[in-house]
């Protein structure tokens, strides 16, 4: 059975592993932390406390062999960095998820050897990877959170004075415009739950609403500069 080990197991490493527990991988979950390895153990999985930060450790967990993915999320940047880069020199071909706090962050961990860098716009996934159960979608998510995929899923702030603030999703095309495609929303006013795309055709964008797409990263970069200046 191939592996997927998930090192860090606080906000973010336990919401990937609640997503990928009925999958048809093995769960490894890593943690440094003794409360947080203590949750790992009590919530059921093949757990172990350590730190990582010696390659004997990521030898003794089996990143050289039959792992499906490797996330290095914990809450110490230093650490993810340092992982991600010694991960990467045992396993060549292993696909490393790695978290980020910033865009040099996210730089930084590119270069240490990670496939893809989870950042704080790409979160949101997660949450929508639980909750949609339609067989293509999860296939599509399924491969954007392994690596497999060039796609992405980012969250885009409306902020006040933004070109689309007060405008309706119902009057673009961003798919034609941009090749993306807009999942779906959260509005501020309303509550705070996602809103899909399917049921919120004539919703009037505001500020402080937040808009969920899918696309490639050049495409999607285009269209957070068209959310901000119209351009």
């Amino acid at each position: 059975m191939s592996k997927v080990i998930i090192y860090g197991y606080s906000n973010l490493g336990s919401k990937i592993a609640k997503s990928l527990k009925n999958s048809k991988f093995e769960i490894i979950i890593v943690d440094y932390d003794e409360d947080n390895y203590n949750k790992a153990i009590l919530d059921g999985y093949n757990t172990f406390n350590k730190d990582l930060l010696e390659d004997e450790e990521l030898i003794e967990i089996g990143i050289e062999s039959n792992v499906k993915a490797f996330y290095c999320v914990s809450d110490s940047s230093n650490n993810n960095f340092f992982v991600t880069l010694s991960a990467r020199n045992l396993n060549k071909k292993i696909r490393i998820i790695s978290k980020a706090s910033s865009k040099s962050d996210s730089k930084k961990m590119l270069l240490a050897g990670a496939t893809k860098v989870i950042n704080p716009y790409e979160i949101g996934a997660l949450r929508m990877f639980r909750l949609l159960d339609k067989p293509i979608i999860s296939h599509v998510l399924d491969k954007i959170l392994f690596g497999d995929s060039l796609l992405n899923i980012e969250e885009f702030p409306i902020l006040k004075g933004s070109y689309l603030d007060g405008k309706y999703l119902k009057d673009f095309d961003f798919s034609r415009d941009f090749n993306v495609i807009i999942i779906g929303l959260t509005d501020n006013e309303l509550s705070k739950d996602f809103i899909f795309n399917s049921y919120s055709k004539n919703h009037k964008i505001d500020a402080d609403d937040t808009l969920v797409a899918i696309g490639y990263k050049e495409n999607l970069d285009k269209f957070n500069n068209y959310i901000r200046t119209g351009n």
